[in-house]
């Protein structure tokens, strides 16, 4: 860890101690996470870490009874508690998101105890995090906080070719320097890979990507941290010029799906590019369980995100059983629910929504490979006629 992490980390402390709150955007996988556990750990027992992913469909109110019980035993205990919520992002995307936020606002800026809660959340710099009209906005009263930079220690001292690899990135420079070589293209080799960071970049920080510097005074913090590593006020440094090619807008999308497998896996991954959670809906999903198995375990590596699947409990005479289902439902990152008789009839057509709009997508079995295409293709559409976030709700898990 740099010095200028460590100063990070121990400054940001003692303010969350003190009872303030922060958001802290970055891409997937620059140091989010890495960041709150060491916060945790340099504070102590009053810290409270909460991983965003943990609060799914199934599991959302559970986590936040557990969540509320723990503050409230904090608080009482060392006399303040901070709330390091990891993720928040992915946590109020969730059908439950809006009680979450409505119960954090209400504890955290109206609660008996709120002067004594500090908070930090982490998210993408991309996403989301506030629900519309569900009560007060939460984030509207957390400062944005940029992620360290290399020498704000006044005893900082890194090498010149790291910050000419990553400009004033600490915590880029913090990967490259965890090895006892400098390590600079194992970084920009994952970026370069990693389809996530790369769509957070473009969709967070387009005039930062144009422009080709940072402008302290014009650029959000989102688009800063977005940009951190590939840029600095005075201009792009060596990673961006590695990752130049892979972070131009990506070409139109030929809308003809591919005849191989291989070439489905990646058009897959390719509608769903930058999203967190997609519901993929065909009413003959479960016909043929071992090829979708085998399809979404290579999706979900590729794209790295959680699908949730909604199909029919029968084909035709036939009733999926709980072992088919099953079998999806270990996958990491895949749920799988049945669709209820009242929305048969609406979901007719097969759907991938992908948080806000998505795409019209052929049948299941020309997906995962067990049918030729033919002239089936892929139509985007900014909105269906269904709100899959509900229909998600109401559907029926396997039993």
């Amino acid at each position: 860890m740099t010095r200028s992490t460590s100063a990070w980390i121990e400054e940001v402390a003692y303010k969350l101690v003190g009872g303030q709150r922060f958001i802290l955007r970055l891409p997937p996988r620059v140091g989010k996470t890495y960041l709150v556990r060491e916060l945790a750990e340099f504070i102590g027992s009053s810290a409270i870490y909460v991983d965003g992913h943990a609060f799914t469909d199934m599991t959302h109110k559970a986590e936040l009874e557990a969540l509320a019980s723990r503050i409230e035993e904090t608080v009482k205990g060392p006399g303040g508690a901070q709330v390091l919520f990891d993720s928040y992002d992915t946590a109020v995307s969730r059908p439950g998101g809006a009680r979450l936020q409505n119960w954090l606002s209400r504890r955290l800026i109206d609660g008996v105890n709120a002067q004594d809660i500090g908070a930090m959340f982490t998210a993408r710099c991309s996403t989301q995090v506030e629900r519309p009209g569900a009560g007060s906005p939460l984030l509207s009263r957390v400062s944005p906080i940029d992620p360290p930079k290399l020498g704000i220690s006044p005893i900082a001292d890194v090498a010149p070719e790291v910050e000419e690899w990553f400009g004033d990135s600490s915590l880029l420079a913090d990967q490259a320097l965890s090895t006892e070589d400098f390590s600079p293209t194992t970084v920009a080799d994952r970026c370069e890979q990693d389809r996530s960071y790369l769509q957070d970049v473009r969709e967070a920080a387009p005039e930062v990507l144009r422009r080709q510097r940072i402008d302290e005074e014009f650029d959000s913090v989102g688009a800063r941290s977005a940009a951190s590593g590939l840029f600095t006020s005075a201009g792009p440094t060596l990673l961006f010029k590695r990752l130049e090619a892979s972070l131009q807008p990506p070409p139109s999308m030929d809308p003809r799906w591919p005849s191989v497998l291989a070439g489905s896996v990646q058009k897959f991954a390719d509608l769903v590019a930058g999203a967190q959670t997609v519901t993929w809906c065909d009413r003959y999903m479960y016909r043929d369980i071992q090829p979708l198995r085998s399809f979404l375990q290579a999706v979900v590596t590729t794209a790295g995100c959680q699908v949730r699947l909604l199909g029919a409990p029968a084909i035709g005479d036939r009733g999926i059983s709980r072992a088919e289902m099953l079998r999806l439902n270990l996958i990491p990152g895949v749920e799988a629910r049945f669709i209820t008789p009242a929305d048969h009839y609406d979901l007719h057509d097969r759907h991938v929504f992908v948080g806000s709009g998505g795409f019209v997508v052929p049948q299941v079995h020309v997906i995962v490979g067990e049918q030729r295409p033919g002239s089936a293709v892929a139509a985007a559409v900014s909105r269906f006629g269904v709100n899959y976030d509900v229909v998600w709700e109401r559907s029926i898990q396997p039993s």
